[in-house]
């Protein structure tokens, strides 16, 4: 991502210095703004990537004094500054900047209580005032409200803040709804009752400096929309070890919660497990005979999950080795696999070999059937799903399927599926029972069929309620 680039309104792939800057804002830069300026607006016009070391290198500046000059020309109304961390500019139209004219009437009101809060700052420049009109005016904000952000970012940084800092804050804010001024009220509220909290987290990951709004706004993330408690958060903190700060803690709480460890206990088990767990990945992958050089997107997507369903780590290079002889050789397709055994309850060693031993028992059960009918071929999924309505829905007993094998010898599985159907309408589950209607059905004349019309079975048929849920 480019740290410095044109805004939509102003991408022209040329550099080009327009006069209005020359104009209307040259005479005010000093030589340090000047230059920033100048070799960030050629960072746009170039095609690749670039980041704030080309402008220190170039200009041989520290990192902060370069993002203390982009905030001076931001206040000028030059540029606007979208992200601190990294940081992140775009280059403003100077022209649409330059040519918008406000009543003076119409923010007096504010421009009153913006000198109020910056009682030291002398307000000289209409930029120092149209930043802010433009925010007001672009977002559909009330005065008050940003005045009411402005004060409590002065309160919590000093009347040193910039103005981009405030209007970042807000945008933020406005990111989250709130537009109001007891939204604004709620969300403060909120950021103080944090305080405390915060205080501890800092002291655990060695934070030195004065808690600031992004803290506030990172533990409020944590405790809201990820849902982890103090303690935990504390326990994650502790375990860096005063390394890393809050940007550490954020990306440990991130994995975390990307692997449901949202308890202390569970974050102590997940990291005494990481080691295991990765090494289990890299284990399955070998075994498929797929590679991936970063796992961790495999831990997070598979390992883990599996392992949430109960999965044991033995179980699980099991099913590898059973997809890899199957020739299923992704992790998808391991995925469908581990689906199947949870469906049947099977997440152990000896409950998926329990229950490939019996899936080889039916196998062995479903030849037979099919060599009493005088075939010798073997079994396919077709035969498999046949003989799972006859044994479990029609409720047939292996005998009985055997004896009307036998019955159909020289014919396909379907015809033992139609004698097998009929057999269920007659209310016939024994052999004995269906010999004697065999014997009947020999000794005796057929019954006609009785006739319907086509419309009259139609008819019929769409009046079945069984038939309703099938898609």
């Amino acid at each position: 991502m480019n740290f410095c680039a044109m805004s939509k309104d102003n991408e022209t792939g040329v550099v080009l210095l327009d006069k209005s800057f020359v104009v209307n804002y040259l005479p005010e830069c000093d030589e340090k703004q000047l230059k920033v300026y100048l070799l960030g607006l050629t960072l746009c016009s170039l095609p690749q990537e670039n980041d704030i070391t080309f402008i220190c290198d170039a200009l041989t500046m520290k990192e902060d004094e370069v993002e203390e000059v982009f905030g001076q020309l931001a206040d000028m109304g030059l540029v606007n500054i979208t992200s601190y961390a990294p940081l992140a500019v775009t280059y403003k139209n100077i022209r649409s900047t330059f040519a918008k004219h406000y009543k003076k009437e119409k923010y007096a009101d504010f421009n009153a209580q913006l000198e109020g809060l910056f009682p030291s700052v002398a307000f000289t420049n209409i930029n120092q005032y149209t930043v802010y009109y433009d925010f007001i005016e672009e977002s559909k904000i009330k005065p008050e409200v940003l005045i009411t952000i402005a004060r409590y970012c002065v309160n919590l940084k000093g009347e040193r803040i910039k103005p981009n800092y405030i209007l970042a804050v807000a945008r933020n804010w406005l990111d989250e709804g709130v537009r109001t001024l007891a939204d604004v009220d709620e969300k403060i509220k909120q950021l103080e009752l944090s305080s405390e909290a915060l205080r501890m987290i800092c002291k655990a990951v060695g934070k030195k400096s004065e808690i600031d709004i992004e803290d506030k706004n990172a533990y409020l993330k944590w405790t809201g929309s990820w849902g982890f408690d103090l303690d935990a958060i504390l326990f994650a903190a502790k375990s860096l070890k005063n390394k890393g700060g809050f940007a550490k803690l954020n990306n440990l709480l991130d994995e975390f919660y990307r692997n449901n460890a949202m308890s202390a206990k569970e974050m102590e088990n997940y990291l005494a497990n990481k080691q295991a767990i990765y090494q289990l990945a890299y284990n399955v992958n070998k075994t498929l005979g797929v590679y991936y050089e970063n796992v961790e997107y495999i831990v997070e997507k598979y390992i883990s999950n599996w392992l949430q369903k109960g999965f044991e780590k033995n179980a699980i290079m099991l099913v590898a080795e059973y997809c890899f002889n199957k020739s299923i050789r992704s992790l998808d397709g391991m995925n469908k696999c581990i689906s199947k055994f949870y469906s049947e309850g099977c997440v152990s060693v000896d409950a998926i070999n329990e229950h490939l031993a019996s899936m080889m028992q039916r196998d062995m059960q479903i030849k037979k059937i099919i060599e009493l009918t005088g075939f010798s071929r073997n079994v396919n999924n077709n035969d498999r799903d046949m003989y799972k309505v006859w044994s479990q829905q029609w409720n047939f007993d292996d005998a009985m399927i055997e004896y009307g094998a036998s019955v159909c010898q020289g014919k396909q599985l379907f015809a033992l599926n139609n004698l097998l159907a009929k057999w269920k309408n007659s209310g016939i589950y024994t052999v004995d029972e269906a010999k004697s209607q065999l014997a009947y059905n020999m000794a005796s004349t057929a019954s006609p069929t009785p006739s319907y019309s086509k419309e009259q079975l139609s008819e019929f048929f769409y009046s079945l309620d069984d038939l309703d849920d099938i898609e």
